[in-house]
Formats: structure tokens, C-alpha cells, sequence
């Protein structure tokens, strides 16, 4: 076999590993999920494991920076096709459309990639570390990014004069935080609408309680009630994009 091969050969291997870690930590969630149990899963001793990984925690750093790359592609594969649709509206309204749009395909990735997005729940609401202090630098850089997006839309908004200036305790990248915190929390909050008989389950629908947490973001950063109402109006169709070329880069080879 030449080099050439067994490279080729040991990045599908790697593939499936990452691929079947994947799907372990979806069916038993992080505490089922064990190097052995995905060893098992592929079919090779645990030491092989440990030559592709040399700990559990690079494992799942690897996972995290993939799902958050794969949510990072599909937002700006969207956006692109947002702007053709927001080229006749004013700069406030396009400014507030946009945040408002990315909400909404944040809270529809659980439905186009439900196995990343609940993958970043469990890191986020698993109350342990499960990722060591050597391996969070490649984790860092699409995590980064992912935030600097949302930064990003919230200082065009600014720039729009679709929302007021930050403060110096109140500067953008808080506002980034508390947005990302709120949108996450609304999202874990409507999972209790899946336990059965409980009353106006609709007032749990994911989508509405992250629209509703955003909106009342905007309307204490400034946004006219106008403004928020045309932009909501817009936003609705906006997600409605073919994202179907789009795959996982994790199964990618």
C-alpha cells in the first residue's frame, strides 16, 4: 500500500469513528457515551481509538467545532439568498429582518441537523467539563466566528440607526451574549412541550419563544415598534431557502 492509500485510507477511518461518535452521543447522550462503546461501535479495539484521538475530550472538541461549522454554512448559505430579498426594504428594516432571520434558522437547524444542534445543547447544559483546557483552542475558532456573525448583525443594525448605540456596559459584544444566552434558553425551555398533557403546549413552540426573547432584545437596544413589525413580516419568508446542498462534514470524505 503507498502513502498516498494509507492516508486515504486512514482519514475514511477517521471519518467513521467521528461519524459513529456522533450517533452514540444522540442515542445515549454524553454520560452513555463511551470510548469503548465506540469502539464497539466500529468494530476495532479501544487502542485504536487513541490513535486517531489521543483522549475522549478531543473526540468531542472535534464534534463541537464540526457542528458549529455546519451551522455556520448553513447560515450563510441562507443569508446569501436573503439578500436578493431585502434589497427593497429600507436599511433598518433589512437590518432587523436579518437578526430576526437568523433566529428563525437557528431554532430550524434542530430540524436540518438534529443531530449537531442537540449536540451543542448537551455541551452547553452538561454541568461538568467535558472538553480539557488543551483542547478548547479547536473548538475556539468556529465558536468564534459563529459569535461574530451575531456580532456582526447586531453592529449593522446599529450602523442602520435600526437600534441605538451601544454602551460602554451595555457594548456589542454583551449584546451578543445575551441574545445567544436567551435563544439557547428558549430553545431548552420548549422541549418541555414533548411531555404529554401539558397545557397550552403551544405556549412552549420553539420558534415563537425565540422570536418573542429576540424582539423584546431589540425593542431594550432601541428598535422602533414599526421597525420590528415590518422586519417581522419580512423575516418570516426569508428562511424559506433550499439549503439541501448542504451536507455534514463530518460523513464528508
Amino acid at each position: 500500500m503507498s502513502t498516498e492509500q494509507g492516508a486515504q485510507r486512514r482519514a475514511r477511518r477517521h471519518d467513521e469513528i467521528v461519524a459513529a461518535a456522533k450517533e452514540l452521543v444522540g442515542t445515549r447522550g454524553l454520560e452513555g457515551f463511551t470510548m469503548q462503546a465506540l469502539a464497539d461501535r466500529v468494530e476495532c479495539a479501544v487502542g485504536t481509538i487513541y490513535t486517531y484521538f489521543p483522549s475522549k475530550s478531543s473526540l468531542l472538541a472535534e464534534l463541537m467545532g464540526d457542528a458549529v461549522r455546519l451551522l455556520l454554512d448553513t447560515y450563510r448559505t441562507a443569508a446569501a439568498g436573503w439578500e436578493r430579498q431585502l434589497e427593497s426594504l429600507s436599511a433598518d428594516v433589512a437590518a432587523i429582518a436579518r437578526i430576526l432571520a437568523f433566529t428563525d434558522l437557528f431554532v430550524e437547524s434542530q430540524v436540518l441537523h438534529p443531530d449537531e444542534f442537540r449536540f451543542l445543547q448537551l455541551l452547553i447544559t452538561t454541568p461538568e467539563s467535558l472538553i480539557d483546557p488543551t483542547d478548547v483552542p479547536s473548538v475556539l475558532p468556529p465558536s468564534l466566528e459563529f459569535l461574530g456573525e451575531v456580532h456582526g448583525l447586531i453592529e449593522g443594525a446599529v450602523r442602520a440607526g435600526a437600534l441605538s448605540p451601544a454602551r460602554h456596559d451595555d457594548d456589542t459584544l454583551r449584546r451578543t451574549l445575551r441574545w445567544t444566552g436567551a435563544v439557547h434558553g428558549a430553545l431548552l425551555v420548549s422541549n418541555v412541550a414533548q411531555v404529554s398533557g401539558l397545557p397550552r403546549a403551544d405556549a412552549y413552540d420553539a420558534r415563537v419563544l425565540a422570536r418573542s426573547v429576540t424582539a423584546d432584545l431589540l425593542a431594550a437596544w432601541g428598535v422602533a415598534p414599526s421597525v420590528l413589525t415590518a422586519a417581522g413580516a419580512t423575516s418570516s419568508g426569508l428562511t424559506e431557502v433550499d439549503l439541501t446542498p448542504l451536507t455534514d462534514p463530518v460523513t464528508t470524505t
